[in-house]
């Protein structure tokens, strides 16, 4: 093996021999002499040969452990190499950390130097503020106490009026059916109560406005609380509806044609657009189960304040989000003529959806076929889109799956009268006949018309 020296070789040559034997005179004693010790040579022989094999296995062992120092060696050499290269970047960065240690003392320094201004700011301002809140206490005193007075005048002026409205009523109640001056005041009375009503109005809103704005003292009111107050054109609605749609008790004559047809649905009934809810009043005077959706909230608050089911939401989204089949009937009464065509179509569909099989859609809206209507009095009402001609819009019902799509067009009580027609045998009657006609289909024909379906 290699690395074994000559000690080592004798000693394995020997290893199985007790007593060396020469040759010559001595050789046949030196025999004898053997086989009497061999007995006791024998053992040792053993022990020599098992000293030589673990011997061998120390050996073994040993070289082992020197080729494990050799690796071990070159992995030293190898990872001092390694920290060689790696010693000049970090004595750089140490060198660069003994510069930055004073750059960032002196941002610390200078950002202490910064909270204490900015401590020293908010002190002098948070005085300045105390200094200043007590006059504008003061004055919002005043002028809370102002407003007050001013509402206390308004509220008088508002009992004044509406007690010689009363007078007047009365007056003109025990007049003579004919005396001079008894119809004008009827109106006039009638008008000094919507002009009340709504000046009773804006003055809740107000103070509403005020509590806001006294909560939030001294911060400005929040901006939800100025979008609350009626501005434009949604400050005149409530008076613009009583000018030129009428009064509520006319209306409710109106939309009670309705009424047995819808009671026959079996309900319940939702009237999209219910504004003042005239259509509601009717129906349950009538025992219908019914509510309304209008997405005016003012409209919204006064129908639940005279104890209406109005939801307060948009009306194609609340019937979007209704079972289906579990309507009796979806009535819209002059909504369809404030909505493009995409969302009409979609109104309709929806109500499709909603209403069970034979119950009713009632779509009422201006009648453009009067020519006094679509060029003129639709135009009115500045938040219309676009008059809907009867047969577009039983074109589109019918074309949403309703069935029996009747257009009814609406004789009002108030429709002027038309041209009487020439009769025969007066002059020029032949001719004069289909003119009239004409005029009268044109510019007398009913002001308003509906379209009624059934869902199949």
């Amino acid at each position: 093996m290699p690395g074994l020296t000559s000690h080592w070789t004798d000693a394995e040559a020997h290893a199985a021999l007790g007593l060396p034997v020469a040759s010559g005179r001595l050789k046949a004693v030196r025999k004898v002499v053997a086989r009497l010790l061999w007995p006791i040579l024998r053992h040792q022989v053993e022990v020599n040969r098992s000293l030589l094999a673990e011997l061998d296995a120390v050996r073994a062992r040993l070289d082992y452990d020197e080729r494990q120092l050799v690796r071990a060696f070159g992995d030293l050499e190898h990872h001092s190499s390694v920290l060689v290269r790696h010693e000049e970047p970090l004595d750089r960065h140490e060198f660069l950390l003994r510069h930055l240690e004073p750059a960032i003392d002196d941002i610390v320094r200078q950002f202490e130097l910064v909270q204490d201004k900015i401590d020293l700011g908010q002190r002098q301002a948070f005085a300045r503020y105390h200094e200043g809140v007590g006059p504008i206490r003061a004055e919002l005193a005043e002028l809370s106490r102002r407003l007050d007075e001013v509402s206390g005048e308004a509220a008088r002026a508002a009992r004044r009026a509406n007690e010689a409205v009363a007078r007047a009523t009365e007056a003109a109640e025990a007049a003579p059916s004919g005396a001079d001056g008894s119809g004008a005041v009827q109106p006039v009375s009638e008008g000094w109560r919507r002009a009340l009503d709504d000046v009773w109005l804006r003055m809740g809103q107000l103070d509403l406005f005020l509590a806001e704005a006294r909560r939030a003292f001294p911060s400005p009111p929040p901006p939800e609380a100025l979008a609350g107050l009626p501005s434009g054109f949604a400050s005149l609605r409530l008076v613009f509806e009583e000018a030129f749609r009428g009064p509520a008790s006319v209306v409710s004559e109106r939309v009670r044609a309705y009424a047995d047809e819808l009671a026959a649905s079996g309900g319940p009934v939702c009237d999209v657009g219910c504004g003042r809810g005239e259509l509601l009043d009717v129906l349950a005077a009538s025992g219908v189960e019914s509510y309304g959706v209008e997405i005016d909230a003012e409209h919204a608050a006064r129908a639940r304040a005279r104890g209406l089911d109005v939801r307060d939401e948009d009306a194609r989204r609340h019937l979007a989000t209704l079972e289906p089949g579990s309507l009796g009937a979806v009535t819209a009464i002059h909504v369809v003529e404030h909505l493009a065509v995409d969302e009409l179509v979609e109104l309709v569909e929806l109500a499709a959806r909603a209403i069970r099989p034979g119950g009713l859609l009632v779509l009422e809206t201006p009648n453009p076929e009067n020519v006094v209507v679509g060029s003129s009095s639709f135009y009115l009402d500045p938040t219309h889109t676009r008059p809907v001609p009867p047969a577009l819009l039983a074109f589109l019902v019918a074309a949403r799956g309703f069935s029996e799509v009747e257009v009814r067009r609406l004789e009002r009580a108030e429709q002027p009268p038309a041209i009487p027609r020439p009769k025969p045998g007066e002059p020029w009657s032949a001719s004069l006949a289909p003119v009239v006609d004409a005029l009268n289909t044109y510019l007398f024909a009913p002001a308003d018309y509906a379209v009624i379906g059934r869902r199949p």
